[in-house]
């Protein structure tokens, strides 16, 4: 599975970049919301990413940064690098997850797999911007990756022209009445587990 990323000169240029589904419904599923997104990468900024959800009234309780918005209705962003330009990623490799509720509320954790992850700086957390926009028939959300966040991590230039990296797109509730998981790329797993950068999409930037 494969999303192109495409290189954009302003944010406005996002609405023109390819749509990924998040259709993949697997485990417990009480509800299958229609979601979907894009992402571009913003020239010398970052990736921008913008995730839209069809539902009405999402679940929406934690209002502050860190908070378990998993537990919520939620729109959720991974990426994943290899040690070197070109490799493969592995599930005990570098990648960080960001997840968004309707108040815009943002979990995000990066680091070397599920155990040895820690959360985003108060400086980190501002300069991804997470937002939240809330309508009557749909909800939506938007961030930044910045790019000088990820070479910070990965000791190297994340993006390059042709160059690689992976990614899943998430919508989720763990909240018992509501229960769902979905995916952008299937994830092979007989539980829900959505931290599995092997099980992630390749992204290539053109």
């Amino acid at each position: 599975m494969e999303y192109q990323v495409h290189t954009i000169s302003t944010r406005a240029e996002l609405s023109a970049c390819p749509v990924f589904l998040i259709n993949h419904f697997q485990w417990t599923c009480r509800r299958r919301p229609a979601a979907w997104g894009r992402m571009g990468y913003l020239r010398g900024a970052g990736l921008c990413v913008e995730l839209v959800c069809e539902e009405r009234d999402p679940l929406r309780v934690y209002h502050n940064p860190q908070d378990p918005v998993c537990r919520d209705s939620a729109l959720e962003a991974f990426f994943a690098f290899g040690d070197l330009p070109g490799e493969p990623v592995r599930n005990d490799g570098f990648y960080c997850n960001f997840e968004l509720n309707a108040n815009g509320a943002m979990y995000a954790k990066l680091g070397r797999g599920r155990k040895n992850r820690r959360p985003l700086t108060p400086k980190e957390y501002a300069l991804c911007a997470p937002r939240a926009q809330l309508g009557a028939q749909n909800w939506s959300v938007e961030l930044t990756v910045p790019k000088a966040l990820l070479a910070s991590q990965l000791g190297r230039a994340p993006f390059s022209p042709g160059g690689q990296f992976f990614c899943n797109f998430y919508k989720i509730s763990e909240s018992p009445e509501i229960e769902h998981y979905a995916s952008f790329s299937p994830i092979n797993s007989e539980t829900p587990n959505f931290h599995l950068p092997e099980c992630f999409a390749r992204a290539v930037l053109v």
